[in-house]
């Protein structure tokens, strides 16, 4: 980060690599605009100047919702969570299917279009 000089960062990850995008933003908050968790959940208290955004698919089947639900709580007032109807939890990445997760609905080129477009909303 010191070597650019940009204005505004985020940081975000899918899935594993979300919360520990998570677990890095629990701890730099100040270095910070905001958090995108594809498929994940924060097990760490997030700053209440960070922006987060959730984004999962309707058919996401690996995603533990129990534990998603659970860790709200670790995450600030200003938060947005988005579904994707139809998405899934591999439509995140460029990976093929994973073993459990439901079958998606749209395409991968839809889902990625949807992720595209609401962390534009984010960051702009």
């Amino acid at each position: 980060m010191e070597e650019y000089s940009y204005e505004h960062w985020y940081i975000g990850g899918h899935s594993l690599g979300g919360a520990v995008a998570a677990i890095y933003a629990s701890g730099h908050a100040d270095q910070l605009d905001g958090v995108i968790l594809l498929a994940a959940y924060s097990t760490h208290p997030l700053d209440e100047k960070l922006g987060v955004l959730l984004i999962y698919g309707s058919k996401d089947q690996v995603l533990d919702r129990e534990k998603y639900e659970e860790c709200l709580e670790n995450l600030p007032g200003t938060v947005e969570e988005i579904v994707i109807q139809g998405g899934n939890h591999a439509q995140f990445g460029s990976y093929g299917e994973q073993k459990g997760d439901g079958r998606a609905m749209i395409s991968p080129e839809e889902q990625i279009r949807e992720t595209v477009r609401a962390i534009l909303e984010l960051i702009y």
